[in-house]
C-alpha cells in the first residue's frame, strides 16, 4: 500500500510522525523538508511526483502540511485515493468562520514582520506564540534561531490557492483532537465539502500521537 505523509511547520520526514514511523511498511512515506521552510505549492508539486510515479496512492497530512495535500488533489485528483487530514490548517477552505478570522487577523501582523531585521529572533518568537495563544519556546538559542527561521519563510495558511468549487477526493477523512475552535471550524467547512469527521477527542494539536491514530487511518485506507 502507498501511503505518503505530509508534516506539518515543526518536525519534518519520520520525526514528525513517531507512531506511525513505528509501524511503517513498505510503501510509506515520510515526505522530508525541502529548504528552509514549507511551500504548499512545491510540495504539492514534490507530492503529484512521487504519486504519479506510483500509479497512485493515500495521502496523510498534518496540519499546515494539509495545504500542500488538498493543493496536490484538487490539482489532480486521479492519483489520490484517499486523503486524511489531520487538525487541518486549510483556512482558504474555512473563511468567514468567526474562529478562523480571529487566528488570521491576529498572525498576519506577525508574518507581515517575519522581513524586519529589526524584529530579534527571540521578538519575533515571541509574538508568534502569543499571536497563536501559547507561551512562547523555552529552548536554546541555536534551536530558538533555527525555529525562527523557518515561521519567518513560511508562507501563512491562507491565500495559498484552495478552492471550495474544486471539492475533496471521495475519500477524505478531518481527524481532530476536538479542543480548538479553529481547527473544528476549519473540519466544519471540509464536512459541508464532503468529508468525514472523526474526533480524538485529548490528542491536542498532534492527533497523529494518539493510541487510535493509526488504527484509523488504516480503517480509512481500506474504505
Amino acid at each position: 500500500m502507498d501511503v505518503v505523509f505530509v508534516h506539518g511547520s515543526g518536525s519534518a520526514g519520520a520525526a514528525a510522525w513517531p507512531q506511525q514511523a513505528a509501524a511503517a511498511e513498505p510503501g510509506w512515506l515520510f515526505l522530508t523538508r525541502e529548504g528552509v521552510a514549507d511551500d504548499a505549492a512545491r510540495d504539492a508539486r514534490r507530492l503529484l511526483a512521487w504519486l504519479r510515479a506510483r500509479g497512485g496512492g493515500h495521502v496523510v497530512a498534518s496540519s499546515y502540511g494539509a495545504n500542500a495535500a488538498v493543493l496536490a488533489a484538487q490539482i489532480e485528483p486521479a492519483v489520490v485515493r484517499s486523503l486524511a487530514l489531520l487538525e487541518p490548517a486549510c483556512f482558504d477552505l474555512a473563511r468567514g468562520e468567526p474562529a478562523v478570522e480571529e487566528h488570521i487577523a491576529a498572525m498576519t501582523p506577525v508574518f507581515e514582520a517575519a522581513d524586519d531585521a529589526s524584529v530579534s529572533a527571540r521578538d519575533f518568537s515571541r509574538r508568534f506564540s502569543a499571536a497563536m495563544g501559547m507561551e512562547p519556546p523555552d529552548v536554546p538559542e541555536e534551536e530558538l534561531q533555527a525555529r525562527v527561521s523557518r515561521l519567518r519563510a513560511l508562507r501563512p495558511p491562507w491565500g495559498i490557492g484552495l478552492r471550495s468549487q474544486r471539492g475533496l477526493p471521495a475519500r477524505t477523512l478531518v481527524v481532530t483532537g476536538g479542543g480548538s475552535r479553529i481547527y473544528e471550524e476549519t473540519a466544519g467547512a471540509l464536512v459541508a465539502l464532503g468529508a468525514q469527521h472523526v474526533t480524538l477527542e485529548g490528542a491536542g494539536h498532534r492527533v497523529q500521537d494518539h493510541p487510535r491514530a493509526t488504527q484509523v487511518l488504516r480503517q480509512h485506507w481500506i474504505g
